[in-house]
């Protein structure tokens, strides 16, 4: 049977063991602080590092795409190991990483790379890449691998409430965040990136209102093949927050996940996220 292997980039937030059981090939995404850049491979830039320096730093950083030559040199180092590589990416129309993807796709071998947009980050792209993983693992073709990830991406959603917009904002990623002031209002926004767009859902002004709304929301969307409860330096939230849904969790495995850094210059600290999987 031809060997197959999935390759994303460090958006998908997926936690490091899962990596390594899958041999998940991860292209890094990078965090820029005025002049210093750093990978987001939790090496150069680990999570308790990026959200202690976020807190205290006086310009926000900055992301960006990796390198077209990083991203060509790990795809052509996974043709190297597998017949067949699949890649799924965070989404075209937020970040350039899919066109890195591309780039590389076509230097290389374009007839053995499926270059799939997963129109997510977080675990929303976690979960698809996931879902691929496992259908190699069960002798699935390319060809059903696609069909099924681009099935789920209507069913795939990340929520987050988080503890200010002011980050969001800040960011200037989404349009419609740009022009609003949420500190000083002490507003915490309730987003949804569902296909590619992020958007408002909600405005609230207390933490234990946040918390209400993402309970409320998760329930809503249930039954749920797959859960991961999302926090920013916020453990205790997280734990608090997966019970709260122990009444509709799935059979799948459920993890917490400790946004990562490239994520959390937009999103901030101390917010707390889902992402799911609706079942169908």
């Amino acid at each position: 049977m031809p060997r197959m292997l999935i390759a994303t980039d460090s958006t998908c937030d997926l936690p490091r063991e899962w990596i390594r059981r899958f041999d998940i090939r991860v292209v890094p995404t990078y965090v820029q602080f005025d002049t210093e850049s750093l990978a987001d491979d939790g090496v150069q830039l680990t999570r308790s590092q990026f959200y202690d320096r976020l807190a205290t730093t006086p310009v926000l950083p900055t992301t960006a795409a990796p390198p077209p030559g990083q991203t060509l040199a790990v795809i052509t180092q996974a043709l190297k190991d597998a017949d067949h590589v699949i890649a799924i990416t965070a989404p075209a129309k937020l970040s350039g990483i899919y066109n890195t993807f591309r780039l590389a796709a076509e230097q290389t071998d374009p007839s053995r790379i499926t270059l799939i947009d997963g129109e997510m980050v977080s675990m929303g792209l976690g979960w698809q890449v996931m879902i691929a993983a496992e259908m190699i693992e069960a002798g699935a073709s390319p060809e059903e691998i696609k069909k099924r990830i681009t099935a789920l991406i209507p069913l795939t959603e990340v929520w987050a409430a988080l503890d200010t917009m002011e980050y969001l904002r800040r960011s200037g990623r989404v349009g419609w965040a740009t022009g609003m002031v949420g500190e000083l209002f002490r507003i915490k926004p309730i987003i949804r990136l569902h296909q590619s767009v992020v958007s408002s859902v909600g405005r609230v002004r207390t933490s234990a209102r946040s918390f209400d709304s993402l309970v409320e929301i998760a329930h809503q969307a249930a039954p749920l093949e797959r859960l991961a409860v999302l926090h920013t330096n916020r453990l205790d939230g997280a734990r608090k927050l997966l019970d709260a849904l122990s009444d509709i969790r799935p059979a799948a495995e459920v993890t917490i996940v400790d946004v990562t850094p490239v994520i959390g210059v937009h999103v901030g600290p101390n917010a707390l996220g889902l992402g799911v999987v609706r079942a169908k």
